[in-house]
């Protein structure tokens, strides 16, 4: 976790105990969704019973049993997000104080020799912006995807616990949502990268007209400038118009829900009648799995 290089190289016993913590409030956030089904697998059952009346006593069980889910997943919510964005505050801070450092431990010739360029901008502009990023992952993009990993398998585990026949039969179809969003996600975070190139050298070809507009014009450049800024910005935009389409087709491949739910209803329809499981947990052992797919 702190081995020199990594993302955490600057994390301390305490960053590495907050880690911890929010790694556990990830799994408990993760598991919301699970518990919420298996608790209301037991309440659907009960209503789907057409010779029982429904008692207060028994929705006053249900509600007291969601009201505990809330609880313990909203005091895991809360661990994982304070222990997560205080670690990335505190990593952060680090590393820019390390950076501070090394600047006041140069002579002071470097500082009369860099005074008058302009990479003295650019160094300040990168660090910020790089531990503005380093801080954004921590903090968010770590613990989103603890929680839906945590969801995925706990979401799977409530299914096989609820209905593994019907478990067995639709996996497969949990492939059908994670398969494209991988193969697009890849090809789309491929069109953004050239994307953000062509935009880069469309706005260095503007910077460097704008400050030597006086070459500029006094050679008559000014349509070859044009051009080429044009050039490029048609580039980024045949990207801009291929990522619409990588996005068109994943948001489409969602469609394979419909397909997912006819087959998990035939399945069902058939474990009820002939192998004798109960409808709600069937119904909710079908939802755990697409939503873990999801």
């Amino acid at each position: 976790m702190g081995r020199k290089g990594g993302m955490f190289q600057y994390a301390d016993g305490v960053d590495k105990l907050l880690m911890l913590f929010g790694t556990l409030g990830c799994v408990g956030d993760g598991l919301m969704s699970p518990l919420t089904m298996i608790v209301l697998s037991d309440l659907v059952n009960v209503y789907g019973k057409a010779d029982i009346s429904i008692s207060s006593d028994v929705v006053n069980k249900h509600a007291l049993r969601l009201l505990y889910v809330a609880i313990g997943v909203g005091i895991s919510a809360f661990v994982e997000g304070f222990c997560w964005t205080r670690t990335a505050e505190r990593q952060t801070s680090r590393m820019r104080m390390k950076y501070l450092k090394s600047v006041l431990r140069q002579e002071v010739a470097f500082f009369d020799t860099q005074a008058a360029s302009s990479s003295n901008f650019h160094v300040v502009t990168t660090i910020s912006s790089d531990a503005h990023l380093i801080q954004d992952v921590i903090a968010e993009k770590i613990p989103n995807c603890l929680a839906n990993i945590a969801g995925l398998v706990s979401g799977l585990l409530a299914a096989f616990f609820l209905s593994w026949r019907l478990t067995l039969a639709s996996f497969p179809f949990t492939l059908t949502f994670v398969f494209p969003g991988v193969v697009f996600g890849k090809l789309l975070m491929s069109l953004g990268s050239k994307m953000k190139n062509a935009y880069g050298v469309a706005g260095g070809i503007a910077e460097q007209a704008i400050s030597s507009i006086r070459t500029v014009y006094s050679y008559v450049g000014e349509r070859r400038t044009l051009e080429r800024f044009s050039h490029e910005l048609q580039q980024s935009t045949d990207l801009g118009i291929k990522q619409g389409f990588a996005k068109g087709l994943m948001i489409g491949s969602m469609g394979m829900i419909f397909a997912t739910w006819a087959f998990i209803s035939w399945v069902g329809s058939i474990l009820v009648i002939e192998k004798g499981e109960t409808g709600g947990r069937v119904f909710l052992a079908g939802i755990c799995v697409i939503m873990g797919g999801l």
